[in-house]
């Protein structure tokens, strides 16, 4: 179905009266003609999309991408599609957040796909729980489609979090309701990284819009702040052990690279790491838990200055180096942080870097 992106009224597309949609696709176009079919197809070919809706947002795309997603909208009940002027990605996701109506909301890339069998589940899943977030892992794809090793894996799964075994109980050591802080704990202390990427999880509708847990206009990297405050704000959590989502490596992606603008990488980044010290430190009660977090902030921290080359701009002066060296629990990351903070940001990245 057609709309119009300055609409008021909210479509909604359902199998009868009373109908609940379980779960809103949200898909942000912008010039991805040679991929958005097979993206599109991925999700049409999964068992029970048929009580979803999928909301395609053209953000001012200048190639076929608007005519492929409005011909795929035209044949299917439940797609809609809209345009708007660009905006960015982030501004692209927050436009299908205030358009969807379902139950819960699930971002998915323009050039990505899903793998359908994992799919289904979190369908099944979206119809039945009330969790606040669903949490799943996601695999590598070139751009044939194929699987591939590329060593994300550590960033593509939430290893550490026990399995269920499928009806409602949870494994042991897994309490029974699990909050989002509690996850990204469980996940740093088990690989020291946390899965931050917005497509691996769906989040209930309500829960975004009353915590204002919109995605921040104007930065790469969005979904390293955007996360942590949804997780920070979930009370109760859903793992869900399958091979959900693809993402695929191509050339000129905005996360497969950081040549050509590494200055606004480096900027972003430095904005967002500051951003998170604060917000943990104002949102997260438990000690224990603080400090495995604010830990790994510092590891990120340290890894984003030598690997962006923070000391060549002139806001490496916002870089926290006495926060970073107190957070630190690692003896390594112990021993970055205080060639950080005696020798300063230049120096520091002249030593460390790799």
């Amino acid at each position: 179905m057609l709309q119009d992106a300055g609409a008021q009224d909210e479509a909604t597309k359902s199998s009868g009266s009373g109908h609940v949609v379980p779960l809103s696709i949200v898909v942000p176009i912008y010039n991805v003609e040679a991929y958005l079919p097979r993206c599109l197809d991925s999700l049409l070919s999964t068992s029970g999309i048929t009580s979803c809706e999928i909301l395609l947002i053209d953000d001012g795309s200048t190639d076929g991408s608007g005519e492929i997603a409005s011909t795929y909208a035209e044949k299917s009940e439940n797609i809609f599609y809209f345009r708007k002027e660009n905006g960015g990605l982030s501004d692209a996701r927050n436009f299908g957040l205030r358009k969807a109506t379902g139950k819960y909301v699930f971002f998915c890339d323009s050039d990505d796909m899903v793998k359908p069998e994992g799919f289904a589940k979190v369908i099944a899943a979206a119809d039945v729980l009330d969790k606040d977030v669903l949490l799943w892992n996601g695999i590598t794809i070139n751009e044939n489609d194929e699987e591939i090793n590329t060593g994300l894996d550590i960033i593509l799964t939430h290893a550490g979090l026990e399995k269920s075994n499928g009806s409602g109980v949870r494994g042991k050591g897994l309490p029974a309701v699990l909050s989002g802080t509690e996850a990204m704990v469980r996940q740093i202390r088990d690989h020291n990284k946390i899965a931050m990427t917005a497509w691996l999880r769906a989040c209930r509708r309500e829960f975004l819009l009353k915590n204002d847990l919109l995605f921040q206009t104007g930065l790469l990297h969005e979904d390293e702040l955007w996360t942590p405050k949804v997780m920070t704000a979930a009370s109760d959590i859903e793992f869900i052990p399958e091979n959900v989502y693809c993402y695929r490596i191509r050339g000129n992606s905005i996360m497969s690279g950081r040549a050509g603008n590494t200055e606004k990488h480096a900027q972003d980044l430095t904005y967002i790491l500051n951003t998170l010290y604060e917000h943990y430190r104002s949102h997260v009660d438990q000690k224990d838990r603080l400090k495995v977090l604010l830990g790994n902030w510092a590891d990120t921290y340290l890894w984003v200055i030598s690997s962006y080359g923070v000391g060549r701009y002139g806001y490496r002066k916002d870089v926290p180096r006495r926060k970073i060296a107190a957070s630190c629990r690692r003896i390594r990351s112990r021993i970055k942080a205080w060639i950080l903070l005696l020798g300063g940001v230049k120096l520091y990245c002249r030593i460390c870097s790799f």
